[in-house]
C-alpha cells in the first residue's frame, strides 16, 4: 500500500464529512458496504463524495479486505470518463474505507424503468459504458488487462450529465493483454442472471466473460427491467433466457420497455448528436428535464416564445414533414408571460447559434432573454437581456461538411431555467464555434490542435497581457510527452501561464471575452480572455476580461482539441468535439 499513501485520508476527516456515518448521509447498500455522501476537500479542492464502508460484521474480515486493497489497486491503474475516480481510501482504526467521486443519479438499476430516461439517454449510457470495458480490455497497460467479474446495472453509476461510470472493482482481476489468447482459472463468481455460462461451468475467465454480462445489461436497458427478479417463478425470471427465447420466436418486441418503443425509430442518429450547453441553471431531477428534437426529414417551421418582465416563460416548437405540421410539448410555462412571439423561419431558413442572457428569479437561475440567429438574419430578442451574456454559432463554411442544429433541450419548471443545443455532425470529429475574428490571412494565419487518440492533454501554455497572444498544448501517452506548435505569438505578451491537469481532468468548457486589440497593431477584434472549464475547476481568466463574453460547456461530449485563427494575436478559437457513438 506504500505507493498509494497519497491517498489515505484520516478516519476524522471522513467521519466529519459523513456526520459520523449518520443516517442523514447513507445513500446505498453497495457491494461489500454502506455508501454515505460527504464532502471532502482534497488536495485543496472541495469535493461531493462518495464513501463506501467496509460492513465488517456481514462477511469475512478477509474477504472484504482482499476487495478493499483490489479496489485500490485497480482504480489507481485506471484513467478514464467512465470509469469511477477513487479519490482516496481510509484504513484507519481497523476501518476500510474508500472514497469516489460521487455520481449524482446514483446506480443504472434504479432508472431502469423510468420512462423518463429515454432511448437516446440509454444508447449514450450502453456506449459509454462500452467505452468504459474496452480501455479496460486493451488501453489500461501495455501488459495487461482488467477483467470484472461483476458487470450488471447496480454496478454502473450515473453523474450530473447521466454519463456512466463503471465501479465496483472488488472481485476483478488482472489478466495479459499481449497474447492472442488471455484467460485467467478461477472459481467461478458474480451475480445470478449474469454471469457466463462457459465461465460458470469451466471457472476459466475471459474479457468475453465481460462482453456476456454486458450483453445481459444492454438488455436490461432496452427491457426496463433487472436480470433477474426472484419473486417470478415462470421464464420471466432470468432476463437471459427469456431474451433468448422471444428473439427465437421472433417476438422480442414484446419484452421491450414500451415507452421507448416510438423513440426507436430515431436510433441511427444518435451517434451524430452533439450536446453544448446548457446555459442557466444547472442540475435539477430528471423531472425538470426538457428536450426537443427534429425528427429525421422534419423542418423547423416556428419557435413560439411566451415571454415578459426579463424571463423567457416557455417555449414551443413546430416542424414540417410533407405538408404536416408537428408541435413540440412546451418547455416550461408553469407559470405565463405578457408576451407571445412567433418565430417563423422561410423554406431555406436554417438556425445557425442561440444568443440570450441570464438571471436569477427567485432564488433560481432563469433564461432572461433569448434570439435565434439564423442563416438569413437574427430573431430577437426575445424577454429583457441582463449583463451574463452567452452566444453560441456553428461555423458555417469553415471545413469541407458543416454541423447542423437539430434541436434543443434543458430544465424547466415556471420558467425556461436552462437551455442548449443539439448539433447533428456529419463526422466523428466536429468543429463548434469560432469566436473572434472570422477567417483572415492566409493558411499560415491556421491554427489546429487535435488530441491523438488514447492521448491526455497534460498542460495548455498560454502567453498573455491584455489579450492571448499564444497557446501551446501538451499531451501525454504512456509517460511520454508530446508539445503541439505554437498557435499565434508572432508578438509576445507580459506573462506566461501554465494550466497543468490532473490525470483524471477533463475539459469541458470554454469562457472568455472578444474584444480589440491595442496597441501598435489596435483595432483587430481578438481574444481578449480566456479560461479553461473541467470536470474539476476553471482555470483563468488568463488576458484582460474586456469587450463581449462567451461560454460554451459541453458536459455530455467529449473534447478532442482546439483551433482558429492566429498571427501576433489568438484572433479565434473554436473547439473540436466527438460525435457520441
Amino acid at each position: 500500500m506504500q505507493k498509494v499513501e497519497h491517498l489515505k485520508i484520516p478516519i476524522k476527516e471522513i467521519k466529519l464529512a459523513t456526520n459520523n456515518f449518520s443516517k442523514e448521509n447513507f445513500i446505498a447498500k453497495r457491494g461489500f458496504g454502506n455508501v454515505y455522501i460527504g464532502k471532502l476537500t482534497i488536495l485543496g479542492q472541495l469535493h461531493t463524495v462518495a464513501v463506501k464502508r467496509l460492513d465488517r460484521h456481514g462477511q469475512g474480515q478477509g474477504q472484504g479486505n482482499r476487495e478493499f486493497k483490489m479496489e485500490i489497486h485497480l482504480l489507481t491503474l485506471c484513467n478514464h470518463k467512465n470509469i469511477i475516480t477513487l479519490l482516496g481510501f481510509c484504513d484507519d482504526e481497523q476501518e476500510n474505507i474508500l472514497v469516489y467521486e460521487h455520481a449524482k443519479y446514483g446506480s443504472l438499476n434504479r432508472h431502469l424503468k423510468d420512462d423518463k430516461l429515454s432511448w437516446t439517454q440509454r444508447l449514450k449510457i450502453s456506449i459509454g459504458v462500452a467505452r468504459g470495458f474496452s480501455y479496460l480490455h486493451n488501453d489500461v497497460g501495455l501488459q495487461h488487462r482488467i477483467l470484472h467479474r461483476d458487470i450488471k446495472s447496480s454496478n454502473i453509476l450515473l453523474d450530473e450529465n447521466m454519463e456512466a461510470k463503471i465501479s465496483d472493482f472488488g472481485l476483478s482481476k488482472i489478466g495479459l493483454s499481449n497474447v492472442e489468447m488471455t484467460f485467467v482459472v478461477t472459481n467461478a463468481c458474480g451475480t445470478v442472471g449474469y454471469v457466463d455460462p462457459d465461465y460458470y461451468k469451466t471457472g476459466i475467465l475471459t474479457k468475453e466473460s465481460d462482453v456476456y454480462s454486458f450483453g445481459v445489461l444492454l438488455f436490461e436497458l432496452l427491457c426496463g427491467r433487472i436480470a433477474c427478479i426472484t419473486s417470478y417463478h415462470d421464464e420471466r425470471r432470468f432476463l437471459h433466457s427469456l431474451a433468448k427465447r422471444r428473439y427465437e420466436e421472433n417476438r422480442l418486441y414484446e419484452i421491450i420497455l414500451p415507452s421507448i418503443n416510438n423513440e426507436m425509430k430515431v436510433s441511427s442518429y444518435v451517434a451524430e448528436f452533439i450536446r453544448l450547453g446548457t446555459w442557466g441553471k444547472q442540475g435539477g431531477s430528471l423531472a425538470d428535464n426538457w428536450s426537443f428534437e427534429f425528427e429525421s426529414g422534419h423542418k423547423l417551421q416556428k419557435i413560439t416564445i411566451d415571454h415578459g418582465d426579463g424571463v423567457i416563460y416557455s417555449l414551443m416548437f413546430t416542424t414540417e414533414f410533407r405538408g404536416a405540421s408537428h408541435t413540440s410539448n412546451k418547455a416550461g410555462g408553469l407559470l405565463g408571460g405578457q408576451t407571445i412571439s412567433e418565430v417563423i423561419f422561410d423554406f431555406d431558413e436554417e438556425v445557425v447559434g442561440v444568443e440570450g442572457s441570464t438571471n436569477t428569479r427567485d432564488g433560481d437561475m432563469i433564461i432572461s432573454s433569448l434570439s435565434f440567429k439564423t442563416n438569413k438574419k437574427t430573431h430577437g430578442p426575445f424577454g429583457h437581456p441582463s449583463n451574463s451574456i452567452f452566444f453560441m454559432e456553428l461555423d458555417k463554411g469553415y471545413g469541407d461538411k458543416d454541423s447542423s442544429i437539430v434541436g434543443f433541450y434543458g430544465t424547466a419548471g415556471n420558467y425556461v431555467d436552462a437551455i442548449g443545443v443539439v448539433v447533428k455532425a456529419d463526422e466523428e470529429i466536429t468543429r463548434i464555434g469560432r469566436w473572434g475574428t472570422p477567417g483572415i490571412g492566409g493558411p499560415q494565419n491556421i491554427w489546429s490542435f487535435q488530441l491523438e487518440k488514447n492521448h491526455h492533454l497534460k498542460k495548455i501554455t498560454i502567453d498573455h497581457g491584455d489579450l492571448i497572444y499564444s497557446l501551446m498544448f501538451t499531451t501525454q501517452y504512456r509517460g511520454v510527452n508530446h508539445n503541439s506548435k505554437k498557435a499565434g505569438g508572432w508578438n509576445g505578451g507580459e506573462n506566461i501561464s501554465e494550466v497543468t491537469l490532473d490525470w483524471d481532468e477533463e475539459i469541458n468548457g470554454i469562457s472568455g471575452t472578444i474584444a480589440k486589440s491595442k496597441g501598435p497593431y489596435a483595432g483587430y477584434i481578438i481574444i481578449s480572455s480566456l479560461s479553461f472549464m473541467t470536470n474539476k475547476k476553471t482555470h483563468g481568466p488568463f488576458g484582460h476580461a474586456r469587450g463581449k463574453p462567451f461560454t460554451i460547456p459541453w458536459g455530455e461530449s467529449s473534447f478532442a482539441g482546439f483551433y482558429g485563427h492566429c498571427g501576433y494575436f489568438i484572433d479565434s478559437i473554436g473547439v473540436y468535439l466527438k460525435a457520441k457513438k
